[in-house]
């Protein structure tokens, strides 16, 4: 399986896998023009994409659904979230298997209807999505162990939340148990995964509480002696192509 991020953040979320059967997208937060045009950057062809996995029903995760749609491509959800957005689709299972990918979903902490992460596998490889969470809890952790790829979320730095213009509810949420997780957090769950993980996409940076070179250096500073590798996903551009 191969990963790349066309979009991440507030302005618009998606995520394309690469599987034994095709092409898989996981949200839906970019315009077709745009999600064509930059998966075409990164080497992909989306002509003939069938199936979108949703993590959770918030705008920038889904505001490019409705072009899908009239496309054809085939939705997965949680019922809640395929409830809360009045949409018809298939509920994701335990083993589902979509684009020839087994797609194991687990619980995430957010102020969303029934949010989800996502554990993938196909012949022995796993990968870990786990972005839009306020907290890491033993069922996430154990959902990402053994994953060599991670897309986790660093969405950001607490000082710079704090003296930052946003209204203290606003802040609060940010912090809270179902919000976004710190780059502290980001590094410390890599580093309770362990050695296994062999490269992680630090995800939904913010633009006005967090900067690239901030996220990076947090988290590494957490994982002395990792011998993986850290990538940046961005709100304008496709990342870097990983995975195997």
């Amino acid at each position: 399986m191969r990963v790349c991020s066309l979009g991440s953040g507030s302005t618009g979320n998606a995520l394309l896998v690469e599987g034994p059967g095709g092409l898989l997208l996981v949200d839906a937060g970019l315009p077709w023009r745009e999600l064509q045009a930059r998966a075409a950057q990164a080497g992909f062809s989306v002509k003939g994409l069938r199936a979108v996995v949703l993590t959770h029903e918030h705008s920038d995760h889904v505001r490019g659904l409705e072009p899908l749609l009239r496309r054809g491509v085939e939705v997965f959800a949680s019922a809640g979230t395929l409830r809360a957005l009045g949409v018809a689709g298939t509920v994701l299972q335990p083993g589902i298997e979509v684009a020839g990918v087994r797609i194991h979903p687990f619980p995430t902490s957010h102020d969303a209807a029934e949010p989800v992460g996502l554990r993938l596998e196909f012949d022995g490889v796993r990968v870990g999505i786990a972005t839009d969470l306020g907290q890491v809890t033993a069922e996430v952790l154990a959902a990402l162990a053994g994953c060599e790829t991670v897309v986790l979320e660093a969405n950001h730095d607490v000082g710079k939340l704090l003296a930052g213009p946003y209204p203290w509810p606003l802040k609060l949420r940010i912090l809270g148990p179902e919000g976004h997780l710190a780059n502290e957090d980001a590094g410390r769950t890599i580093r309770l995964l362990g050695d296994g993980v062999r490269e992680v996409l630090l995800a939904h940076l913010s633009q006005e509480n967090n900067t690239p070179s901030l996220a990076l250096d947090t988290v590494a500073a957490a994982l002395d002696g990792w011998r993986g590798r850290l990538y940046l996903t961005y709100p304008d551009r496709p990342s870097a192509v990983v995975g195997s």
